[in-house]
């Protein structure tokens, strides 16, 4: 009982995740970035912008088109969290910045689960004694 409360806990933060994520896609605060290709055969997508320390996406020659079809993807990417067709998977750390990394069932990936989360922390624990000797 104790454990399927928790894990419904950490199920509704995971879901908050990908809301306050579709929120900052609509809004303008994070824009795609990047696409990573998994050995899977699955793919997940990387979005940031100033507010993760990087910057926003705009077209190279700053054409209307170009960052149109940006803003598309965006949309997009923010339909596919709330329709909980994709979720936050996690986090790619760079040198000064970060960004937020999107995958799920819609990208031929796993959904993000309450299980997932405690994976990553463990490996993050693992990460940090490895790191402190």
């Amino acid at each position: 009982m104790i454990v399927t409360q928790h894990q419904d806990y950490v199920n509704s933060v995971l879901r908050k995740l990908d809301i306050i994520t579709a929120t900052l896609l609509l809004t303008g605060q994070v824009t795609i970035g990047g696409v990573f290709l998994q050995t899977n055969s699955s793919f997940s997508v990387t979005v940031g912008g100033p507010i993760t320390g990087g910057y926003r996406l705009e077209s190279k020659d700053k054409s209307k088109l170009g960052n149109a079809v940006i803003d598309i993807i965006d949309v997009l990417l923010a339909i596919f969290l709330l329709a909980d067709k994709i979720n936050v998977q996690g986090t790619y750390f760079t040198l000064g910045r970060f960004s937020v990394v999107l995958g799920g069932p819609l990208f031929r990936g796993a959904k993000t689960e309450a299980r997932d989360a405690h994976e990553y922390a463990r490996d993050f624990n693992k990460f940090l004694t490895a790191t402190k000797r």
